[in-house]
């Protein structure tokens, strides 16, 4: 992995945040404005840097091997994530409720929302792509496994996973049939793939950046006691095994590399909406969330430079 090209990323994205937030200071961002940010992104950039991947990428029988490990990988790692952080909450004393709520805070990265647009940016679009199924198989571990641990009944419900129906999953199925159809996407369409694809990551941390003067205005505590574990197992424990257990497994570096990446991210955005949804804890989660991704900004270079000691 080019540690360099990370850590440039990184700091790009850094520097967009940091932007975000003086704009917030200055002006007033409304909720409306906040949800059609977020709306453009999910519905629009992040779709094309799926499509931009598939119309850039030669779709050969070693990349379809490839997707096929990535959704395997993604679902396995965030069940057994989600499972370990259980157990280590309930080791060290949490109840049940907090150790599953812990435990999908420190599991469940931000793969769609920071992950699809960094991996594109690093890697290309074919790492765009491998991104997105990824966060394809998080989604059906977060509606199925996260929901039913969030329920304070635990039953589970068939319709939770009509939320899997989305726009990035429609553009991964387009993608992937268009592509293995044998038709040449028309310069026009590769153009502004390529064009609307380039929105999703300074969007992304311009969101981050418009929520930060609300949060440290907000009267709420800026801190939870168990604030520690989704920070420390998120941006460090989880990785750390991830880069440790890919050492020595026969994969391809390039997937090595993007799987390390994404097992970095930092709490996934919907937790928020999750938690307000299924408990009391949503400003837990929000709190999570955004300090998750300022140190992110700092954690993910360091992961990326102590890979080159473990991947090659």
């Amino acid at each position: 992995m080019d540690v360099t090209t990370v850590v440039l990323t990184v700091i790009m994205m850094g520097i967009i945040l940091f932007i975000g937030a003086l704009v917030a200071l200055k002006n007033t961002i409304t909720y409306e404005a906040k949800q059609l940010f977020m709306s453009v992104i999910i519905n629009v950039a992040v779709p094309f840097i799926i499509l931009n991947g598939v119309f850039n990428t030669n779709l050969t029988d070693d990349v379809l091997h490839q997707v096929i490990l990535m959704f395997i990988f993604s679902v396995s790692f965030n069940v057994l994530a989600v499972g370990i952080c259980f157990l280590f909450g309930k080791i060290i004393g949490f109840s049940m409720k907090k150790s599953k709520q812990l435990a999908l805070l420190a599991a469940i990265g931000n793969s769609g929302f920071i992950g699809i647009p960094l991996c594109a940016a690093i890697f290309g679009p074919i790492g765009g792509l491998l991104a997105a199924i990824f966060d394809a198989g998080l989604d059906v571990v977060v509606f199925s496994l996260g929901i039913y641990l969030l329920q304070s009944d635990d039953r589970f419900e068939w319709r939770q996973l009509k939320a899997l129906v989305n726009m990035p999953l429609i553009a991964i199925s387009f993608g992937l049939i268009f592509a293995f159809s044998g038709w040449e996407a028309p310069v026009l369409m590769k153009d502004l793939a390529s064009m609307l694809s380039a929105l999703a990551a300074p969007m992304a941390m311009l969101y981050v950046g418009f929520s930060l003067p609300d949060l440290f205005r907000s009267k709420q505590p800026l801190f939870f006691r168990e604030l520690w574990m989704p920070l420390v197992w998120k941006l460090l424990i989880l990785p750390i095994m991830v880069m440790i257990v890919l050492s020595f497994l026969p994969l391809e570096t390039l997937l090595k590399n993007i799987l390390v990446i994404l097992a970095c991210m930092p709490t996934f955005m919907l937790s928020a909406v999750l938690f307000s949804r299924y408990t009391n804890k949503e400003q837990e989660a929000v709190i999570a969330s955004v300090f998750s991704t300022l140190l992110a900004l700092g954690t993910i270079p360091l992961i990326a430079w102590l890979s080159t000691f473990w991947i090659s």
